[in-house]
């Protein structure tokens, strides 16, 4: 998209020869870099509804908070951090030095994963791909147990259908580039 000069299609843009008409929400490359760098966990993802379903984000940045349906009910991103981590802790029956949150390597995060840290709670810190972070918070066998981050706005389209069908939840934010 924008942000990484990639080509995209356009909000609104009709494709197709006709039939039902639906929204899709699409990353043909979610993990533009580590595609262009050789390495693996990039995605090809596209999420499908009915007609109007899915927000029509515009190409900035989204704050995102995403947990999984243990969890589901207990996030607002209007409520700072470490209540979110508390609650979330409490919803899974954990402390918060055994909570694990995944989120973006990127620097407008150095503070938000000092103050996690700080707190005790476990940090994976990954270059790209908020939205296989997202889907991890979800997997039965994942350890992840939230993800937060400010990453792409469409990812974060993508990201909430998913974790909608897999009976999590997610909170999000639209942010100008301007405030990251």
């Amino acid at each position: 998209g924008e942000i990484d000069d990639a080509p995209m299609l356009y909000i609104g843009e009709k494709v197709g020869l006709g039939g039902d008409e639906v929204d899709i929400a699409v990353d043909p490359i979610e993990g533009t870099r580590m595609t262009a760098m050789g390495q693996s966990n990039a995605l090809a993802v596209l999420a499908a509804g009915e007609k109007g379903s899915f927000l029509k984000a515009p190409d900035m940045y989204m704050e995102k908070l995403v947990v999984g349906p243990g969890a589901k009910g207990v996030i607002d991103l209007e409520k700072p951090l470490k209540e979110n981590l508390e609650n979330v802790a409490s919803a899974l029956n954990k402390t918060l030095d055994t909570l694990v949150v995944i989120t973006l390597a990127k620097p407008r995060h150095d503070d938000v994963i000092a103050e996690m840290q700080a707190m005790g709670v476990r940090v994976f810190a990954v270059p790209d791909g908020d939205v296989a972070a997202s889907i991890l918070t979800c997997m039965p066998d994942s350890e992840v147990d939230l993800m937060y981050c400010i990453g792409g706005a469409p990812e974060g389209v993508v990201s909430a259908a998913v974790i909608r069908a897999l009976d999590g939840d997610m909170h999000g934010r639209l942010l100008p580039r301007h405030e990251v």
